[in-house]
């Protein structure tokens, strides 16, 4: 099981079966998931398929997927991990989802500056995230978080 890292308003957490029906709430709006690389989720079957998929590759060490829960609140607001590592294990991309409802209060930010930490403890020297051109609040909130852009998709952070 993943650890379970902690904020100053949020914590990350493993992310659990139980959780289908607030991870629905994430995946399910549109507005969240306007540049998301899957499709608006529909139905909780859609999430339990997809939360097998997270348990899958978490169990084969291809995908760590955290969920983002509010310290205060107990609620899960949205998700972050760190995927597609490379054969040296030491380069992989970042991704995260936050619900539309908790955008701009720097939630996110500090779900990232959590997560930073633990990469580098398991000996990852650098992050890649590959976001949608489209996507300015994305592309704005990496370049603020010291990622550089390199090409035209792809953001990278040097932890080392």
């Amino acid at each position: 099981m993943l650890p379970t890292l902690g904020g100053h308003r949020l914590y990350l957490r493993h992310i659990i079966p139980s959780d289908v029906d607030a991870l629905l709430g994430v995946y399910g709006d549109p507005k969240t998931m306007r540049f998301a690389a899957d499709p608006v989720f529909t139905d909780t079957t859609m999430m339990q398929k997809m939360l097998q998929s997270v348990a899958c590759l978490y169990a084969s060490g291809e995908s760590f997927e955290w969920a983002i829960v509010l310290k205060e609140s107990e609620l899960l607001i949205g998700t972050c991990g760190l995927h597609s590592f490379n054969t040296a294990r030491n380069q992989c991309e970042v991704g995260c989802l936050l619900g539309a409802a908790y955008w701009g209060k720097g939630l996110m930010q500090e779900a990232l500056s959590t997560l930073i930490p633990y990469a580098r403890e398991i000996g990852i020297q650098r992050l890649l995230a590959d976001i949608d051109q489209q996507n300015l609040q994305a592309r704005r909130f990496f370049i603020k978080q010291g990622f550089q852009l390199q090409g035209d998709n792809s953001f990278w952070l040097a932890l080392v």
